[in-house]
C-alpha cells in the first residue's frame, strides 16, 4: 500500500491510472480465490493450504521488486490478492470452528485488535524504508521475510497437520 505508488512511478514509469489498475488486480484475485474456496464443502489440510497461501503471497511480494513488465506486475498482484484471501478465509473459518462459541467474540476481538493495531506502525516503517531504500528493495525484503516466517511456521507439525 505504501511502496506500490513509488514502484509504479519510479520503476514502471506510469501514472495513477496504472496504480488504480494494479490495486484492482488485488480485488480480482481476492474474488476469484473466494469463489474457488467457497465451492468446497470442507477445506482439507487447512494449515498447509493457509500457509502455502501466505508463502505465495510472500513470493509474489518479493517478485514485485524485480524488474518485470507491467503485465507481469498485474499478474503477480492478482496472485497476491488471491493468496492473502485464501489465508484470511481459512483463518476465519478455523477460528469459528475451533474456538468455543462462548469465547469466540473475545478471541475474534483480540485477533482483530492485534491485526489492526500494528498497521499504522507497519505503514510508517514501510514509508521510511521506501524513502531510504527504494520501493524495489522494500518489496524484495518484505517478501523474503514473509517467506522466511511462513517456512518457520510450516516447520511446526500443528500447522502442517491442521485439517
Amino acid at each position: 500500500a505504501v511502496a506500490l505508488p513509488f514502484l509504479v512511478k519510479d520503476s514502471l514509469h506510469s501514472d495513477v491510472g496504472v496504480l488504480g489498475l494494479l490495486y484492482s488486480m488485488t480485488s480480482v484475485g481476492a474474488v476469484l480465490s473466494a469463489i474457488w474456496l467457497g465451492r468446497a464443502r470442507r477445506i482439507r489440510r487447512r494449515g498447509l493450504l493457509a500457509y502455502l497461501g501466505l508463502l505465495a503471497g510472500g513470493l509474489s511480494t518479493l517478485m514485485l521488486g524485480l524488474p518485470v513488465p507491467l503485465p507481469a506486475v498485474a499478474g503477480v498482484i492478482l496472485v497476491n490478492g488471491a493468496a492473502v484471501t485464501v489465508f484470511g478465509l481459512i483463518w476465519t473459518n478455523t477460528l469459528q470452528e475451533l474456538v468455543p462459541r462462548a469465547l469466540l467474540g473475545r478471541v475474534a476481538s483480540i485477533d482483530m485488535l492485534g491485526s489492526f493495531a500494528l498497521l499504522p506502525i507497519g505503514y510508517g516503517i514501510a514509508g521510511w524504508a521506501t524513502d531510504l531504500l527504494g520501493p524495489a528493495l522494500v518489496f524484495i525484503t518484505g517478501g523474503a521475510l514473509t517467506c522466511l516466517l511462513v517456512l518457520i511456521g510450516l516447520a511446526h507439525p500443528g500447522i502442517r497437520n491442521l485439517d
